[in-house]
């Protein structure tokens, strides 16, 4: 319950940080169960106890019960603390109400952005941090692969990372790369490569939001999984046959703020009480119970007897609005992908390019692309060229837009595609039919928008538009702008195909739609280009 306060609070300490806006926006995890823990009985030189309620993060809610209980209150200055285990700022309630916890210590200061931008709050932190815990990837023994870095960790296929979008460890690798590249010790265009495959499996990420489980996992079927140094040690003999490691360039810690989140009317004696119980953490008692929980003191030291991952380098967000960028980004890439992609069929896509085609490499490119797409993307494929299709148009539709796990008859709405793609040979003739058809692509995606994707037209062409009955780009680009829905936006992406594609214009087709538009100057670059655009999303 909330702290009653009859006595004279103790000496005053020196005020806390004045807490600033991080600005990483993390959703809430929702933990359950509480523990309500007095801190000892009442002292000789105690005339009356104020108790104080502390929400914390639930992995450590435990030690600070342990260590509030076994501390007298004369020791705590008079003090008692009921110690509740909540994940999040929904769990924590509106900070500052009357009747809720004085004081709270999530996992990471980045939960506190979170609670500023829901109340308008700016915080008081009694204690910067009462633990620390690096981010670490767990395998079983033997198993473990080798990470230069946490941008080739986000790289490899199966890891199991969590919900980046709820979880301030699922989302511990991406600050790690982005504290990589920001540092020179990675590109920095690969950070945003790395996350584009990582998202599309966003769904699957979500149904391994518990490290518990996503341990479990590891020791039964093997592979990798994103946890903490003290989930993993304080499994006991379940965690038997892991090891744990974290990449040469270092790992992103969660530190544990005590915040004062207590009325204004109790907000410095609040503040005083987190000292108390953040010096008494620091205490011998103290540290000893983090230790034995699995926790390294706010110091980063070691675990002692070789466990955890040893002495490692901290990564350490330079500028926190950056890294609240990337995962907005990364919440935009995770949503699912519907496409329809537009194929050139005319003439001279039978050149040849190298010691292929170029309609042969774009096929082949295509199959690549397509492989990318998670199950629950829906893409669709037309093939165009002037009067390919029905009543004299320039284009034809060879499959529409569906999940790619989608069956009829038994088979694959993927397979299917892939059967369409393979036809676009036998359909080679006649010219470029560019404008009509990117018109009615983009059309066709916006009337039966999906608002829960991003919806995108992915035209590729090796040439300019040849239909002299066509509108003109002018009129292409004043219809873009009359019938672009800032709120259901379709966003058109453009391929080139060699040097005889007219860039310049595909560029402004693109532009006009907030897309983006690539060049495959030689055979060599196309698989690579068509793959980079397939996962292009909107500029934002």
């Amino acid at each position: 319950m909330a702290g009653r306060h009859s006595a004279p609070p103790s000496k005053p300490v020196p005020p806390g940080v004045k807490y600033t806006t991080i600005g990483i926006t993390v959703a809430v995890v929702v933990g359950v169960g509480a523990f309500a823990i007095v801190g000892g009985l009442v002292g000789n030189k105690c005339d009356s106890v104020s108790d104080y309620t502390v929400a914390a993060d639930p992995s450590i809610a435990p030690v600070l019960s342990e260590v509030s209980s076994g501390t007298s209150a004369e020791d705590l200055g008079c003090r008692s603390f009921s110690i509740q285990a909540a994940s999040g700022v929904e769990e924590l309630g509106a900070p500052g109400r009357e009747g809720g916890p004085e004081l709270w210590i999530p996992d990471s200061t980045r939960w506190v952005a979170h609670a500023s931008g829901v109340s308008g709050t700016q915080f008081d932190v009694a204690a910067p941090s009462v633990a620390s815990t690096p981010i670490v990837i767990a395998a079983r023994d033997g198993e473990m692969p080798f990470f230069a870095n946490w941008v080739s960790a986000l790289e490899l296929q199966g890891l199991r990372t969590g919900d980046p979008l709820s979880s301030s460890i699922s989302s511990g690798p991406i600050v790690g790369a982005l504290v990589e590249a920001d540092t020179g010790q990675v590109p920095a265009d690969s950070v945003n490569g790395a996350l584009v495959p990582l998202a599309q499996t966003q769904a699957t990420n979500m149904l391994e939001a518990d490290a518990g489980k996503r341990l479990e996992a590891v020791v039964s079927d093997g592979g990798t999984a994103i946890a903490t140094e003290q989930q993993v040690g304080n499994r006991g003999d379940q965690s038997a046959g892991l090891t744990v490691t974290a990449p040469n360039t270092g790992a992103v810690f969660l530190d544990y703020p005590m915040v004062v989140t207590a009325p204004d009317s109790r907000r410095d004696e609040a503040k005083e009480a987190g000292v108390a119980l953040a010096e008494v953490m620091r205490s011998a008692a103290g540290q000893t119970a983090l230790s034995e929980g699995g926790f390294r003191g706010p110091d980063r030291a070691p675990l002692d007897a070789g466990r955890g991952v040893g002495e490692i380098v901290e990564l350490t967000v330079a500028d926190p609005e950056a890294a609240s960028q990337l995962l907005k980004r990364y919440a935009v890439l995770a949503l699912p992908s519907r496409a329809l992609v537009v194929e050139d069929v005319s003439g001279s896509m039978s050149e040849t390019a190298g010691t292929e085609t170029r309609i042969a490499l774009t096929v082949q490119a295509s199959e690549t692309g397509a492989k990318l797409f998670p199950d629950n993307a829906q893409l669709g494929l037309w093939a165009f060229s002037i009067g390919l299709g029905e009543n004299g148009k320039d284009y034809r539709e060879l499959a529409p837009i569906r999940r790619l796990d989608e069956k009829r008859n038994g088979v694959s709405h993927r397979e299917r595609l892939t059967d369409a793609v393979r036809e676009l040979p036998t359909l080679v003739n006649g010219g470029t039919g560019l404008y009509d058809t990117t018109l009615a692509a983009f059309r066709k995606v916006k009337e039966s928008y999906d608002p829960a994707a991003i919806n995108s037209v992915i035209l590729l062409t090796d040439g300019s538009n040849e239909d002299p009955s066509s509108i003109t780009l002018d009129e292409l680009l004043d219809t873009f702008e009359k019938e672009q829905d800032p709120a259901r936006p379709v966003i058109i992406v453009t391929i080139g195909i060699t040097a005889d594609a007219d860039a310049e214009t595909l560029q402004q087709i693109s532009a006009a739609t907030g897309g983006t538009s690539h060049i495959a100057r030689t055979p060599a670059e196309i698989p690579g280009v068509f793959v980079d655009a397939m996962r292009s999303r909107a500029a934002a």
